[in-house]
């Protein structure tokens, strides 16, 4: 592919000053659990859809603004509480809604050729809805009504957060015409260590 590629399929001079794409993806989100409280696993993972708008400020220089939603995960924690001086366990199950926006500094290598990888930078915003689902407490002691429920199903929330991180990209563009390309990048957002991974793919055009 690589040796047959013609230049009828390369990007032509002069080099657009605007693309725009629309991406789909996985995205693992690293959950810090609160307090007492242990993951099964702490790391989600979800379906992404979102879109991209560049400005070439240069041939190698952009400057993107891009947004999406990833689809509703949820994640199962459980800690040990004690009621009435008797132990037990509290079970409660989180569902996450996400959206996100986000701007990058772009560093695309090469110019006037068919493909382009590149690197980025920039600031991630997390717009994030979260309910917990809180199990209802029941006991087994021997005694008459046994088993019984010391505490009730409870539902917390939902309650909203955002959440700034910055942001590290790589990625390529590779074009299918003269205008129009496939698009594959990584993304991870960093706070904690790496919190956020997003691997994203899509189709775009030049404008």
């Amino acid at each position: 592919m690589l040796g047959g590629a013609r230049p009828a399929l390369a990007q032509q001079a002069p080099v657009a000053r605007a693309d725009t794409a629309g991406m789909l993806g996985w995205l693992a989100v690293n959950r810090e659990p609160p307090g007492g409280f242990d993951y099964g696993n702490d790391r989600q993972h979800s379906l992404f859809a979102g879109a991209s708008a560049g400005w070439y400020w240069t041939d190698h220089l952009k400057t993107e603004l891009d947004f999406g939603a990833a689809t509703r995960a949820s994640a199962y924690r459980s800690r040990q509480i004690v009621i009435d001086g008797r132990p037990a366990a509290e079970f409660t199950e989180s569902s996450y809604a996400r959206q996100f926006l986000g701007v990058t500094q772009h560093y695309q290598f090469f110019r006037n050729a068919w493909f382009h990888p590149y690197i980025g930078a920039g600031v991630h915003v997390a717009f994030e809805e979260t309910t917990d689902r809180i199990n209802p407490i029941v006991i087994y002691d021997g005694t008459p009504g046994s088993p019984r429920v010391i505490r009730p199903e409870r539902v917390d929330g939902p309650r909203s957060g955002t959440t700034v991180s910055p942001l590290a990209a790589a990625g390529f563009k590779a074009y299918l015409t003269q205008r129009g390309f496939f698009r594959t990048d990584f993304r991870v957002t960093l706070q904690r260590g790496v919190d956020d991974v997003l691997v994203r793919f899509g189709f775009g055009v030049d404008l």
